[in-house]
């Protein structure tokens, strides 16, 4: 039996996930640059085999909408980030690394792209289904290599769980969270599908262990709010969703306390092993990041318009106290802790509201889609919990998985509706045209 080319690419998105975490881990394991290749090959192939399929037909058409030049723009920005790092003879960054990292961002949004454009007449495809398998995967082979007794290179503590295949021990609470979100839209009908409900729900299970093991506090009180939302459906009605997400860090922030005798309950005790006050309110020492950036806002402000270029942070006056805070061998290891500020200082307002735009027109889409229960609502809470989560972690940025997956999600959106042919189905598979 002969695959077909979309089902060949399709099994390579699939695949690409899982590809992304194995690439991290040797790429910190052993040589960098290649790991970043590893990262990223199955997206590579989507589109060396979408380009060879174009000149053998000796035909192209442009598919795609205003959002797609936008999202360009934002990865020509992040790149040109490492560039100017790389120009400045930033530590770590070569000729070869910088060319691997330009790869990396480019790649997945086109390659998801033409993932659309294969499917954009297939009534079967169900978009969120396979990305939301890719993910499950992802955590199946991080599960098989901690069985391995493998542990993660990057990130890691003593007594908590380190998913070997993620860049960091928080990336693995937001990817359960992400999984979770989307998994309650397929948690029911039962009585006609017992098989599916079960291996969702068991999936669902396992990933709330693992969650609980990784015990990261921001992220599973997100968690937690998001859930509640969506299994109310309060998510219909709740206004100013988006608005309210671009102040998270200054509500954290100023509800430090609120949320340090929110986590001692007594119903918490059993979920948060590490209550310390200082170490709550500080959000883990994040405060202390962040006042650098409000002080480089208010007397430095080199920088403003268009970044300082690849972890830029390490030009502003305090950021010594701050590696010595963190215990960096390197105080230019250390991040932003937020995808917002990282983005601000490294690539500039410039393109912080680049990014901003594209959230938007991600949220407005699929916001659309859950009020319409098409087979694209659970990709609403995927957005939703990003949305939130990039205020206050660096999950989004650069090379961490969330950034791909955003772009993943957003190949949805850029495509021009006039190409693309197939019905609309509802999540329980009728259709709505």
């Amino acid at each position: 039996m002969v695959l077909s080319k979309r089902k060949l690419i399709n099994n390579l998105f699939l695949l690409a996930f899982p590809f992304y975490g194995i690439g991290m881990y040797r790429g910190y394991k052993g040589n960098f640059s290649e790991g970043l290749i590893v990262a990223v090959l199955p997206f590579l192939l989507i589109l060396f085999i979408h380009s060879l399929d174009l000149v053998y037909r000796r035909t192209a058409s442009n598919m795609v909408g205003r959002v797609y030049w936008v999202g360009l723009l934002y990865l020509l920005s992040l790149v040109g980030s490492m560039w100017k790092a790389f120009s400045e003879g930033f530590p770590g960054l070569n000729l070869l690394n910088t060319i691997c990292y330009t790869i990396l961002f480019l790649a997945p949004f086109h390659a998801a792209i033409v993932v659309q454009i294969r499917n954009r007449d297939q009534e079967d495809f169900d978009f969120a289904r396979l990305l939301l398998n890719g993910l499950s995967l992802l955590v199946v082979v991080n599960l098989l290599g901690l069985a391995a007794g493998m542990q993660n290179v990057v990130h890691k503590f003593e007594g908590r769980l380190n998913m070997p295949f993620l860049r960091g021990i928080y990336d693995a609470a937001h990817l359960m969270s992400v999984i979770n979100l989307m998994l309650l839209f397929y948690l029911k009908d039962f009585v006609r599908k017992p098989v599916a409900f079960l291996v969702s729900l068991t999936l669902y299970l396992v990933n709330m262990a693992v969650m609980l093991n990784v015990n990261s506090r921001l992220s599973f009180l997100m968690f937690l709010i998001l859930t509640l939302l969506f299994m109310f459906r309060l998510m219909r009605t709740v206004r100013l969703v988006f608005p309210i997400s671009l102040l998270t860090m200054p509500i954290l922030v100023n509800g430090a306390l609120l949320v340090y005798w929110f986590i001692t309950l007594p119903v918490f005790a059993a979920i948060f092993s590490r209550v310390d006050k200082e170490d709550v309110t500080t959000f883990n020492n994040r405060t202390y990041v962040w006042e650098e950036a409000w002080n480089w806002l208010l007397d430095d402000r080199r920088g403003l318009l268009f970044g300082n270029g690849y972890q830029g942070q390490y030009l502003l006056s305090g950021w010594e106290a701050i590696g010595r805070i963190f215990m960096a061998k390197d105080p230019r290891d250390v991040h932003m802790h937020s995808t917002f500020l990282q983005i601000v200082i490294s690539q500039g307002v410039v393109g912080y509201l680049l990014f901003v735009a594209l959230m938007w027109y991600a949220f407005s889409y699929y916001r659309k889609q859950y009020l319409a229960g098409t087979l694209e609502a659970p990709l609403f809470a995927a957005v939703v919990y990003l949305l939130f989560i990039w205020q206050i972690d660096i999950i989004c940025y650069g090379i961490d998985f969330g950034n791909p997956l955003i772009f993943c999600l957003l190949s949805v959106v850029v495509m021009d509706p006039r190409f693309i042919t197939r019905r609309q189905r509802s999540l329980d598979g009728r259709f709505l045209d």
